[in-house]
């Protein structure tokens, strides 16, 4: 393993115990003010909470099995990776606002796409296979548990890009929001 990739996911992991510190204080990083927050992760939060719920019992019993302080830290560190995950998806939301939108993908992947060049948008559901984030002829998909629900076309590439598919927790508010910041057209 590289020393940079070992960076990387070191840098990952820190931000992502740092979300934990916004969830609990209810901020969402990047949102300014007067920019609209579009939450993508109200479906998957729950099913993390639970899982973090059965690794805290895990936790305890094995705390009480094994002696080793090793395994204890490891199961600690397992149920803040969990949680973290959780506080990433709620507190990373997409984001309209400053003249653009920002398409995000946890910690380590923003798209931003100016809002002049947004031609249409829409809510068109569907399911996907495969990475959840990739670009496949010139679409950007960035999906929340195999699925997206909006798409942003747009009137020239952004880096390579044509069209935007993301999630969202709820389609026509994102739809709205992003359309009402969308520059009237001469």
């Amino acid at each position: 393993m590289r020393i940079g990739t070992v960076t990387a996911a070191a840098v990952r992991v820190a931000r992502s115990q740092a979300a934990l510190w916004h969830w609990v204080r209810r901020r969402r990083v990047g949102v300014g003010a007067r920019d609209v927050a579009i939450g993508h992760a109200r479906e998957r939060t729950p099913m993390l909470l639970a899982l973090a719920g059965v690794l805290t019992l895990e936790t305890a019993v094995v705390g009480m099995l094994v002696p080793w302080p090793v395994v204890h830290v490891l199961d600690l560190v397992a149920l803040l990776q969990v949680v973290g995950i959780a506080a990433v998806g709620v507190t990373y939301p997409h984001v309209v606002g400053g003249g653009e939108l920002v398409v995000r993908d946890g910690v380590s992947f923003a798209f931003r796409v100016p809002l002049e060049l947004v031609v249409s948008v829409r809510v068109s559901g569907r399911s996907h296979t495969g990475r959840a984030r990739h670009v496949t002829d010139g679409e950007l998909v960035v999906a929340v548990d195999n699925r997206t629900d909006v798409v942003v076309c747009l009137a020239e590439p952004v880096a390579g890009v044509e069209r935007v598919r993301f999630r969202a927790d709820d389609p026509a508010q994102a739809v709205s929001a992003i359309a009402a910041a969308v520059p009237n057209r001469a």
